[in-house]
């Protein structure tokens, strides 16, 4: 089951310039734009009946999920709990090397610029807003990675303490 679809600003500059690429770019957009759709009708059920998935699991990033939408394309994302997270698309060579590059990515919910799409559950009930889908706030996302150690840096004058 799935609650919500996280898309990065990367997937979406990426679907955006397959829409206004060659043929092959235009048919493999309008299959991601298909599965996208189906997921976003149904998160009840499961992602296989949203579109075909690639026959070889991908074991270098966990819970990844690749569809194979046609034409040598391919849309990877991560499905962490009830949230999936579209991190990819593109022809299958710029994916096999995305996917090298970003070998064992664990958290995708840390990533910024998300823009989120509430999912149906079941019969045609609107998706509910729960805390877990919502965009991730930039200032929480921020923060997160501010270490003790900076903020020592950063208020050393308050402790009294000099250079």
């Amino acid at each position: 089951m799935i609650r919500c679809i996280h898309l990065t600003h990367r997937f979406e500059k990426q679907l955006s310039a397959m829409r206004r690429s060659s043929k092959m770019a235009v048919a493999a957009g309008r299959k991601a734009d298909t599965i996208i759709n189906r997921l976003t009708a149904n998160g009840q059920g499961p992602l296989h009946e949203a579109g075909k998935l690639s026959n070889h699991g991908e074991r270098r990033i966990r819970h990844a999920v690749k569809f194979d939408i046609g034409k040598g394309y391919r849309m990877l994302g991560v499905k962490k709990d009830d949230e999936l997270f579209l991190l990819f698309i593109g022809p299958h060579d710029s994916c096999a090397a995305w996917i090298e590059n970003n070998r064992g990515v664990e958290n995708p919910g840390d990533l910024t610029r998300i823009r989120t799409l509430p999912v149906t559950q079941g019969d045609s009930e609107p998706a509910v807003a729960l805390d877990g889908c919502r965009e991730p706030d930039y200032d929480d996302l921020l923060l997160a990675r501010v270490t003790e150690q900076d903020l020592c840096v950063i208020f050393r004058g308050l402790r009294g303490q000099n250079g």
